[in-house]
């Protein structure tokens, strides 16, 4: 008995396992297409759970409509094809040239790619929980859904962690399409078995089974659909404000299985009234979060330590999940009814995956997927507890009860409603697209600024008084790295430059241009080349004497169009911010290979690295080493005076003889209380070597952020 019942936990688990090793993957591999941005693992998701529905109603169908000794043929013609479309990674024939249409092109190609091999993988297991129920007859086969929530989330972890900092993304296709094809083997050998038990173990077409209750199959649908509305909802939040890595996709990903995993283990583990009352304090702590209430408090710790904002979101997400996924399991019928039960709970994540990756960014020009999920996973909870009630909420209790929730429950929903329509002191636009979501805002301080934000990250501002207006602020202002640089290049007497910017931001660098210089701008967003040039916000483009181009889309992209005829830059400066770190595909060998070519032969590479989360200053002093450029590490101090605030900048050379003149440059600035207020030093050649080499086929984020984490290094933006 034990090895009949090993024989279908195995393939469970494994099956569970790839199906969330292979969506991490995937999404690293194609990120660099479109830009590195947030909405990339958005639309992934929204694939994912669609193409999980898709497996589930493949399950129900081989289940009802196919006869038990047929079934291992139908699964294993469809396992055979899928080996020809190994192995799993997108071709490079899938690269876009423009970014127009990306939502749609993503799942075009995750379907042409990872389609069928996904939906075989979604059905392996409510098709084994079918299979392992008519072969052994009388045994629960809802274990065997923990076993693949726990093989899932297991999937998810390994990959930060073990997965993504040992083994490059060519190895880890090879790998993953050798387990896929021995998993698939070991489940046509569990149908095989299960065809020769009694065709009616499982699904009996007879009166003994019970009716459906009133409302269990929309419960069935909208409680997923609020579940991953929020877990999507929260990937959004903080993807924006940290980074679009593998690692921050996987946490609220985790999290969400987790729960699901403890819900179906055993009814004992959810327990109502501890995490309906959890549920009910994490939404009170993100609220008051999100309105400063705790941050001007205690210094805006609960509000911009890194670690604070994952476990405020964690939390919430947690208990919201298992209220949802808990009550989810209160309502789960008897086996006979197993794949209608899994076809519904798929087909609501596929529901809220769509809603989310799709219809959000067009109805929304904010991010309130997770809010708009907790109110109505509030209301189907309401719903649930008047159907059954328990525990605090037993009959004797009920008319109290029920009153105390509701109560609860519309004083959230109006906590949301207040901070959603709450409008923004000094918003002047607000605009989601692709890319993210963009704000321009207006400051009500002495000396009037104009700032756009990209998520809680700044991406440049200009102040309204005509005396310094046309100035250099914030992370250029004339102290910090790419000051200096830009200072010393065009002192008197210096020739023209031609300067290349990838990100345009609000184009304030575009504040240190003459006449006779050049300056060309990569900017994948159009929304951000409008707010720049067009819309009236910021004027730093318009009062630039020198010759400004625009080149839209992405960077490497276009400079890889180029290299045929190189620019040949006296500087090319890397200002490009997805969430709030430089995205990877623009931190490769292959990237910096191709920046070399198009510098001139005494030109600087200029990195602006400055982040809440990590130090990048080692991976890019090894890359610039690859390349042959010495690396200098420029960091200066607030100076609101010079309008200028802390920034770190890597600024690299073929000659070490200009970064030490740069760094010269940088000692002869004031000092303030003594201390040097910017200080430059050299990178040796041998702590270069000491960081990882990042290619496009590795790269590991994570290991920077443990670093950060012992050192205290990075500036904040």
């Amino acid at each position: 008995m034990r090895s009949a019942v090993a024989l279908f936990l195995f393939p469970v688990f494994a099956a569970a396992f790839l199906i969330f090793g292979v969506q991490p993957m995937v999404g690293k591999h194609i990120l660099p297409w479109f830009g590195g941005v947030p909405s990339v693992w958005m639309t992934c998701l929204a694939f994912y759970q669609t193409a999980l529905f898709l497996g589930y109603a493949y399950a129900y169908g081989l289940v009802a409509g196919v006869r038990p000794r047929l079934q291992p043929v139908v699964h294993a013609v469809l396992f055979l094809a899928s080996l020809g479309l190994l192995p799993a990674l997108p071709a490079e024939a899938w690269k876009p040239i423009s970014h127009s249409g990306s939502t749609l092109r993503i799942l075009a190609m995750l379907g042409a790619s990872v389609g069928l091999p996904f939906l075989l993988l979604a059905a392996t297991g409510p098709l084994l929980q079918v299979w392992f129920a008519r072969a052994l007859p009388g045994r629960s086969p809802y274990p065997l859904y923990a076993v693949s929530n726990l093989g899932s989330l297991l999937g998810l972890l390994s990959y930060p962690f073990l997965v993504e900092p040992n083994l490059g993304l060519t190895l880890q296709s090879t790998l993953w399409s050798v387990c896929f094809a021995a998993t698939g083997l070991w489940v046509i050998s569990c149908a095989v078995r299960a065809a020769r038990a009694a065709p009616d173990a499982v699904l009996p077409r007879s009166a003994a089974v019970e009716p459906l209750a009133r409302g269990d199959v929309l419960l069935w649908i909208l409680f997923p659909a609020s579940a991953v509305v929020m877990f999507m909802g929260v990937t959004n939040q903080l993807t924006l404000d940290v980074a679009s890595v593998p690692f921050l996709w996987i946490l609220p990903l985790s999290l969400y299985l987790l729960t699901l995993v403890i819900a179906f283990a055993s009814m004992r583990l959810y327990r109502r009234r501890i995490f309906v009352t959890l549920a009910a304090a994490s939404v009170v702590w993100v609220l008051a979060a999100g309105s400063g209430v705790f941050g001007d408090a205690l210094g805006g710790i609960f509000t911009d330590s890194l670690g604070v904002t994952a476990l405020r979101y964690s939390v919430a997400l947690f208990a919201g999940c298992m209220v949802a996924h808990g009550e989810l399991s209160r309502v789960r019928p008897a086996p006979a009814r197993l794949t209608s039960f899994y076809l519904c709970v798929a087909g609501g994540g596929a529901i809220g995956g769509l809603f989310v990756g799709l219809a959000a960014p067009q109805l929304f020009a904010g991010y309130l997927e997770l809010p708009l999920g907790a109110a109505v996973c509030w209301v189907l909870a309401l719903v649930a507890i008047h159907r059954t009630p328990s525990g605090v909420f037993m009959v004797r209790h009920r008319g109290v009860a029920w009153t105390g929730v509701a109560v609860l429950s519309l004083g959230v929903a109006g906590a949301f409603a207040f901070q959603l329509g709450r409008p923004e002191p000094g918003l002047l636009t607000l605009e989601r697209n692709f890319f993210g979501v963009l704000r321009v805002i207006e400051t009500a301080s002495t000396t009037p600024f104009v700032v756009l934000r990209h998520g809680s990250t700044r991406h440049g501002i200009q102040y309204r008084d005509e005396s310094l207006r046309k100035h250099p602020t914030s992370y250029y202002g004339r102290t910090t790295g790419i000051g200096l640089l830009m200072t010393q290049e065009t002192s008197a007497g210096a020739g023209p430059l031609r300067v290349g910017v990838v990100g345009l931001g609000v184009g304030t660098l575009a504040a240190y241009g003459r006449a006779q210089d050049e300056m060309v701008f990569y900017e994948i967003d159009p929304a951000v080349v409008r707010i720049a040039r067009d819309d009236g916000y910021f004027s730093y483009l318009a009062d630039s004497p020198a010759q400004i181009e625009i080149v839209l889309g992405d960077a490497r992209l276009s400079l890889e169009a180029e290299r045929a005829e190189p620019r040949n830059f006296d500087a090319l400066i890397l200002d490009a911010f997805s969430s709030d770190a430089v995205p990877l595909h623009l931190l490769t060998a292959q990237a910096f290979e191709l920046y070399a070519a198009h510098l001139a032969k005494g030109g600087f590479l200029a990195i602006h690295i400055s982040n809440r989360s990590f130090d990048l200053s080692g991976p890019v002093a090894r890359l610039g080493q690859e390349v042959g450029l010495h690396a200098l590490h420029i960091v200066n101090r607030n100076a609101p005076r010079l309008l200028a605030e802390e920034a770190h900048w890597m600024v690299l050379a073929r000659d070490p003889g200009r970064l030490e003149r740069l760094a010269t440059g940088a000692a002869r600035l004031p000092r303030r209380q003594g201390q040097p207020l910017t200080r430059a030093t050299l990178v040796p050649p041998e702590v270069a070597a000491r960081s990882p080499l990042w290619t496009d086929d590795f790269s590991n984020l994570l290991a920077l952020l443990r670093e950060r984490g012992r050192r205290g290094i990075g500036a904040g933006r």
